[in-house]
């Protein structure tokens, strides 16, 4: 579970055709975006204090201090699992989860329209998720097979995906495909020896 070689390979065999990888980069943070809001709306009360100096530090970003709630112990988990996985990638998630973080949370809260926002976004993209895998992938989503594990994984991924495209860490990035190369092989030699099978 905490090894990224393992991990990035069981999600990435779902996701082979280059148009479905390109819906997903654009809607993997969009459904995680209104995830962070929708748990906001639904879990507002604040839940913990942050420490004086994690106080004193979010009081030097500029913009409103993400709340104390169900969201913020989420995204510290994940944060946590990413870091394990890859140190340096989980780390520069970081900005990108604090801005989802409070974006999310301050739509859901403060725009007199908020949840409607954030629920006409999250059906949108959930429905482009499964046209990307239907039309094109050809494949059912990995959630179907491990929810929590897709969940979790996904944004990590489109993170390690674009990162991967910066030309970060290539040899880890060879090693990556390779091995989602090789689980890709392996389902269309078992799909076609069922159909095989199926037609005997």
């Amino acid at each position: 579970m905490f090894d990224l070689k393992t991990e990035f390979p069981k999600y990435g065999e779902y996701h082979a055709n280059k148009v479905n990888v390109a819906i997903h980069m654009l809607f993997v943070p969009t459904i995680l975006w209104c995830t962070l809001g929708l748990v906001t709306w639904l879990t507002p009360h604040t839940l913990f204090t942050y420490p004086a100096s994690v106080s004193a530090l979010l009081s030097l970003i500029p913009g409103p201090a993400p709340l104390a709630n169900a969201t913020a112990l989420v995204m510290l988990g994940f944060i946590a699992f990413y870091v394990i996985l890859e140190p340096l990638a989980g780390l520069l998630t970081v900005p990108i989860i604090y801005t989802f973080l409070v974006t999310s949370q301050q739509v859901v809260l403060e725009a007199s329209n908020g949840i409607q926002i954030v629920l006409g976004a999250f059906v949108f993209a959930w429905i482009a998720q499964f046209i990307g895998h239907g039309v094109f992938e050809k494949r059912a989503p990995a959630l179907l097979d491990n929810l929590v594990q897709a969940l979790v994984m996904a944004p990590f991924f489109v993170f390690l995906e674009l990162l991967f495209a910066c030309g970060y860490r290539p040899d880890l990035h060879r090693v990556l495909r390779s091995q989602v190369g090789v689980r890709i092989l392996a389902y269309r030699h078992a799909q076609k020896h069922k159909t095989a099978k199926a037609a005997e």
